[in-house]
């Protein structure tokens, strides 16, 4: 079942130094899965939770960096691409949060 998620890009340079402004753009996911279990990436005294994992079959434009809002929930994002037997795979983006 696909579910609607926002990508927020932020203001940034290109690569030949034009400007390009920040943006909110929907699109359109395969999955919307919950966290990633029990796992707990410890920055520091300040952690990393994965609230979401969200999967893209076929890509789609997001680049680690951007931040997704999902079921009303804004998070910053890990962005894994993967190469699937037969359906020319697709991109994994895990949604964390800090825990302090």
């Amino acid at each position: 079942m696909s579910e609607q998620v926002i990508r927020h890009r932020g203001a940034r340079r290109d690569e030949n130094g034009k400007f390009t402004p920040a943006t909110d753009e929907p699109l359109t996911a395969t999955v919307v899965a919950p966290g990633g279990g029990s796992e707990h990436v410890e920055r520091s005294r300040t952690g990393e939770t994965t609230a979401f994992t969200v999967y893209f079959i076929g890509g789609a434009d997001v680049v680690n960096g951007d931040e997704l809002t999902v079921r009303g929930q804004r998070f910053s994002i890990i962005v894994n691409d993967w190469r699937g037997s037969g359906r020319g795979g697709g991109l994994e983006v895990l949604c964390t949060r800090a825990q302090g």
